[in-house]
């Protein structure tokens, strides 16, 4: 069995340490329900795709593995996973998960369905709040309104609003709430304690979606696990391409 090294080097193993700050706190907040009535999926098989459509959505999941492997989702790692469902009701997070029987009946690919759900997401409000740090970017707070706001992590280009060529950092407290920061030069680095801490503020009332730490670039979404440090900052285990980001790609300001 290969048993994670904790240690104080860069790279795959938990390496690098980083000082406490302090974050937001805000309440607890709750994600989508998954529990439709047995007719749901019957009705929607039977009705053509353009009357599905704009009730399409993106939600995001720990380990799906209970939900059966039929289900339309894009997995980031066995931890996190984003799946395609159908908002039941306009006024709730209640929705039903998609699967390969709905491609089938509306004659579409999963990526057909994926981009439209994108597109309904970019009409759902939520509650931006920004933090300004030490360091040399912000630290922003998305809070679901209309849908849970971890979701918007999938189309974080266009929450940010922002160049991003180093993509951005992204933790995840709960399933409505969302944490995040554009990487922007070495400096940058400084942003994660901050992140971190406001992640453990944000989750001390429920159960966090996932406490990785999320690097988005291009598209690409890449989790990487973290733990308290006993120094009191956090402690990551660092992908190869996230490593060689900060000591290589990064601008020293």
């Amino acid at each position: 069995m290969n048993v994670p090294q904790y240690g104080p080097q860069y790279g795959p193993q938990y390496g690098p340490q980083y000082g406490p700050q302090y974050g937001p706190q805000y309440g607890p907040q709750y994600g989508p329900q998954y529990g439709p009535p047995p007719d749901v999926h019957s009705r929607l098989l039977s009705e053509p795709f353009s009357a599905v459509a704009p009730g399409l959505r993106v939600i995001l999941t720990g380990d799906p593995s209970a939900l059966g492997t039929d289900k339309l989702a894009y997995s980031i790692n066995p931890r996190l996973t984003a799946l395609l469902c159908y908002r039941l009701t306009p006024d709730s997070f209640e929705a039903a998960i998609l699967d390969k029987r709905h491609t089938h009946a509306w004659g579409l690919t999963k990526q057909d369905l994926w981009f439209t759900a994108l597109q309904n997401m970019a009409y759902e409000q939520y509650d931006l709040r920004t933090f300004q740090t030490t360091a040399d970017a912000p630290v922003h707070v998305v809070m679901g309104v209309d849908w849970p706001g971890s979701a918007h992590v999938m189309r974080l280009v266009e929450v940010a609003r922002e160049p991003m060529p180093y993509g951005a950092i992204v933790m995840l407290p709960s399933p409505n709430v969302m944490v995040y920061a554009v990487l922007r030069s070495k400096r940058s680095a400084q942003l994660i304690p901050f992140l971190f801490q406001t992640f453990q503020s944000l989750a001390d009332d429920g159960e966090p979606l996932t406490d990785q730490l999320v690097w988005w670039r291009n598209g690409k979404v890449t989790g990487m696990d973290t733990r308290p440090s006993p120094e009191g900052g956090v402690q990551i285990r660092q992908s190869e391409e996230f490593s060689f980001l900060l000591d290589h790609e990064l601008p020293d300001y």
